[in-house]
């Protein structure tokens, strides 16, 4: 497909988007896995760049109240009892100027039971699902410190192009036959 031809289906686009072969910039450091990643600044300006075949977001923040019923034994007699948990995912959609369908994929924010009420936290990690989100969606490269923390290695042998900050700039790399 021509990069000049405009798209007419979300899969047409994504397959544009993704034959750019786009990386998100690995611009944060890591101190605690001595590492560098991807922040969610750098993916959403590298996913941007699909809005040139028509592509477009949104992410949601969704909670989901449980009430489980549970049964303890106090002084010898069961006693029921209601537990709330409340789970919380980001929601990740992806669509298409000239196409009804749509991709989704919920990510879940892993945060402890007691740091729920921690704006930090919860903010870290929402921040942290809407990143994989979008990577996952757009399928972006980006070898982060999950990667790093579990002792994961790229193995591919072909250099990506790199987006910078600045809008439409892209490195491209070429092999001459000498």
């Amino acid at each position: 497909m021509n990069a000049r031809e405009n798209p007419k289906s979300l899969k047409e686009a994504l397959t544009m988007f993704q034959e750019m072969n786009v990386t998100a910039t690995k611009n944060t450091s890591n101190e605690y896995f001595k590492s560098t990643y991807s922040d969610l600044t750098s993916v959403i300006t590298a996913v941007n760049h699909g809005a040139e075949f028509g592509l477009s977001f949104s992410q949601s923040v969704e909670y989901k109240n449980i009430i489980l019923e549970r049964v303890k034994t106090e002084n010898g007699a069961n006693v029921k009892y209601q537990e709330l948990h409340r789970d919380i995912f980001v929601k990740t959609i992806v669509s298409h100027i000239q196409d009804k369908e749509t991709l989704e994929c919920t990510v879940p924010v892993l945060v402890n039971e007691k740091d729920k009420n921690n704006c930090h936290a919860l903010g870290s990690a929402i921040t942290y699902a809407k990143r994989y989100g979008l990577q996952s969606l757009y399928g972006l490269a980006s070898d982060d410190d999950g990667n790093s923390a579990v002792g994961l290695v790229a193995r591919n042998s072909d250099k990506p192009k790199v987006v910078q900050t600045e809008p439409k700039q892209i490195i491209k790399e070429s092999k001459l036959d000498i």
